[in-house]
């Protein structure tokens, strides 16, 4: 994507918001090189995977990310015969666990876009292996690290202990020549401190004297073999750690493209990450570019101005028109509606979400040419007029259908009258060249222009004329008034000198200006009307939402107790099937008095049956006055329920929303209609589910919402606390869309994507 005068919309400074969201100096660096691609979607679809990832609460960054800021230490490889020391290589080997926990990480989290990448980090195993073999964590050269590098080690641990013990010697025998019973380490060297009238009875070099003269430091004959043994062992082992580090030193540089790309690709997620972290802080959304030429802001929010001040851009060109022509007072948030529509279709096209709501859609553009603020130049002897039309020239040129333009003030910096013209002709142009465009202007013809033609529309910055103050908000459809007057009263400015003013302006002008300031006031009026009306809707449908709950609640609460009384009956059934049992066995053993027990227990329950049988042929004296419309009651029941249709030989009895079947032979008419029964129930069968998952794999989120939900309301009647929702891993669509449902469902209670074992993020696991 080209974009011309990029500058002119602030882009470095959105980069260093990104910016302060990566971890690493690498992440930071990448962020500054991002810039518009052709197709960004490849982008964004791995920005909206991590925005996934992290609402989900898993995290593929490292806790050391920051160890793979090493490029200081690969800058020296530019140099000739470089070795690097430990602590080079161990920061380096560092680097390297930090890739491979990033890629391991990455692997786990099933996602498509963020595999792949991890798909091509390297290993970096041997190489890892022959550091650590090597090098300490303390950053010494270890024994290990080669077998003459151990011999020479040990050689030097030997001399030691005979050089130790032929000091204990020297100095036992000594002692009176001594100046003191020590020994001294001269360059490397062991030395005695020998009094100086002594010095001639000790054969061997002297090194040096004391300040005074009174000591000198001598190193015996005896000492002078042993300790040139070990300075040389200390050069030869010197000389081996140097071969060793620069052999390490050689590894490195062979995988060193291989580290820089992995480096680069750390750097990469790094910059995916701050991407989404600023989502979750921005409330942003990942928007992709559309097939369609349609663009349409819904609470847009400039990323440069903070939150508390932001005041949301909602603007729409349909792809029927062309261009928006946006008018309305200075300082009324003009030139920031323009810089937030090609800010944000630079950053869509960067890869960047969205600080906007999930509803704003953005198309797919080649070029986007912006003409924004003052350019003036001395040095190009150009005054603001004349470096505004040398744009506009570059921008008539470059322009196409596939291109936006966004032109600031249009016409200004000139004679109005010619500027106007200038402005007509400029958008005739853009509309012979069928791009999409946005201007700004304060010129009358052109506010006139645009709400007149078919391929236009007209719109303004709202204007307080209580508080003569701009709202910042966008009017659609209506010209707006500059109001540049009622702007200057309110800065102080005499009225005598400002109704002065308007004597010097024609009738007509003065007639058009006050139209359409009334047009725009009218229109700010009903504007307001409207957003009450929604503000009432959103209200009424949570009432209703909140009704459906509670209603959903009682229907659950009356079928748990008729659920409790099936649930006594059967536990009765069972004891009396145990007591059979019993009898059976008692009968095979001749149990004369365990079979009395039972026969007294049979006659018990016998008793309990002939009563029940008695009540139900008595009720089925009147099943002949059953039916549909009537009001009945249970057997042995209470509520009163309304018959409102027959399934078979089994009658429909709602009783107050819920339904069951019952047989003639069950129910009983009475004469009390129960007040506030309804005729409009549907009746829905509940059959329990066996195994508490569902796959909806293949569907589209609104195909499957009304299975998920039916699902969720089986999971709770069927007593499962945990389901699982089957939605595949794709691109994560399906998967955030059935987690939006299940957030506003008030039965769930929590719900996450499932571990490795339970089908990864292909799964989400809910509990109601």
């Amino acid at each position: 994507m080209k974009v011309l005068t990029l500058d002119r919309l602030e882009y470095d400074r959105v980069l260093s918001v990104f910016e302060a969201f990566a971890m690493t100096k690498k992440g930071k660096e990448f962020i500054r090189t991002l810039r518009p691609l052709d197709d960004p979607t490849k982008e964004l679809n791995c920005v909206e995977e991590m925005i996934l990832l992290k609402h989900s609460g898993i995290d593929i960054i490292p806790d050391d990310f920051t160890s793979i800021d090493v490029q200081d230490i690969i800058d020296k490889f530019a140099y000739d015969n470089v070795t690097l020391n430990p602590e080079e290589i161990l920061r380096l080997l560092n680097a390297m666990r930090t890739l491979g926990e990033l890629k391991r990480r990455t692997d786990n989290t099933e996602f498509q876009n963020l595999q792949k990448i991890s798909q091509s980090f390297a290993n970096f195993r041997n190489l890892m292996k022959l550091i650590e073999k090597s090098i300490s964590k303390d950053g010494t050269v270890k024994d290990s690290a080669s077998e003459r590098l151990q011999n020479i080690r040990s050689r030097k641990k030997e001399l030691n202990r005979i050089i130790l013990r032929q000091v204990d010697k020297f100095i036992g025998s000594n002692r009176n020549l001594l100046q003191d019973s020590v020994y001294v380490l001269r360059e490397g060297r062991y030395v005695f401190p020998i009094k100086a009238n002594f010095k001639s009875q000790v054969r061997g070099i002297v090194h040096s004297s004391s300040a005074s003269g009174a000591t000198c430091f001598i190193e015996p004959e005896l000492f002078i073999p042993l300790n040139n043994e070990m300075r040389e062992l200390e050069s030869n082992e010197l000389a081996e750690v140097r071969k060793i580090l620069r052999q390490i030193t050689l590894e490195i540089f062979n995988k060193l493209d291989v580290l820089k790309k992995n480096l680069e690709l750390a750097a990469y997620l790094d910059s995916i990450h701050a991407r989404a972290l600023f989502a979750q802080a921005f409330h942003a959304h990942v928007v992709k570019p559309a097939s369609s030429f349609n663009l349409k802001l819904v609470n847009a929010r400039h990323p440069l101005i903070s939150p508390e001040n932001v005041v949301p851009i909602n603007i729409h060109l349909p792809e029927k028109k062309l261009g928006v022509v946006l008018t309305g007072p200075n300082t009324g948030g003009k030139t920031v509606t323009l810089k937030t529509i090609g800010l944000f279709i630079v950053m869509m096209m960067s890869g960047f979400p969205l600080p906007c709501d999930e509803e704003t859609v953005l198309p797919k553009v080649t070029k986007l040419i912006v003409d924004i603020g003052d350019e003036q130049s001395i040095e190009q002897n150009l005054s603001t007029f004349s470096s505004h039309i040398a744009n506009i020239v570059n921008g008539l040129h470059e322009s196409d259908p596939e291109t936006i333009v966004l032109f600031d003030e249009l016409g200004a910096g000139t004679d109005p009258v010619e500027g106007a013209a200038l402005s007509l002709a400029i958008i005739e142009e853009l509309k012979k060249k069928k791009c999409h465009f946005f201007v700004t202007t304060h010129l009358t013809p052109v506010k006139i222009y645009s709400a007149t033609d078919d391929l236009l529309i007209s719109a303004s910055m709202e204007f307080d004329s209580e508080t003569m103050k701009p709202t910042y908000r966008i009017l659609m459809g209506v010209p707006g008034a500059s109001h540049a007057f009622e702007i200057a009263e309110k800065m102080g400015l005499d009225k005598a000198l400002i109704d002065n003013a308007k004597k010097f302006l024609s009738a007509e002008y003065l007639d058009v200006e006050g139209t359409i300031a009334k047009y725009e006031e009218k229109a700010a009026s009903l504007q307001k009307k409207i957003e009450e009306l929604e503000l009432e809707k959103k209200m009424y449908e949570n009432m209703k939402e909140e009704y459906e709950r509670k209603h959903e609640e009682l229907k659950k609460k009356r079928i748990e107790e008729l659920d409790e009384d099936l649930r006594g009956i059967y536990e009765h059934m069972k004891r009396v099937k145990k007591d059979i049992d019993q009898a059976i066995h008692d009968i095979r053993k001749r149990d004369i008095k365990a079979l009395r027990r039972a026969s007294r227990s049979f006659e018990n329950e016998a008793r309990y049956i002939r009563s029940i049988d008695f009540r139900r042929e008595r009720v089925e004296d009147s099943t002949q006055n059953v039916e549909i419309g009537c009001t009945v009651r249970l057997k042995n029941g209470s509520a009163i329920g309304k018959v409102i249709g027959k399934k078979s030989d089994k009658y429909i009895i709602d009783f107050s929303g819920v339904r069951i079947e019952a047989s003639a032979s069950l129910l009983q008419r009475v004469e009390r209609v129960q007040e506030g029964a309804s005729d409009n129930y549907m009746y829905a069968q509940f059959s329990p589910i066996d195994k508490p998952e569902i796959d909806i794999r293949g569907l589209t989120v609104s195909e499957a919402e009304p299975l998920v939900e039916e699902f969720i309301d089986k999971l709770i009647l069927s007593s499962f606390n945990t389901g699982y929702i089957l939605h595949g891993k794709g691109t994560g669509r399906l998967a955030a869309g059935i987690w939006e449902i299940l957030r506003k469902n008030s039965h769930v209670k929590r719900y996450r994507f499932g571990t490795p074992n339970e089908g990864g993020t292909g799964v989400t696991v809910v509990e109601v």
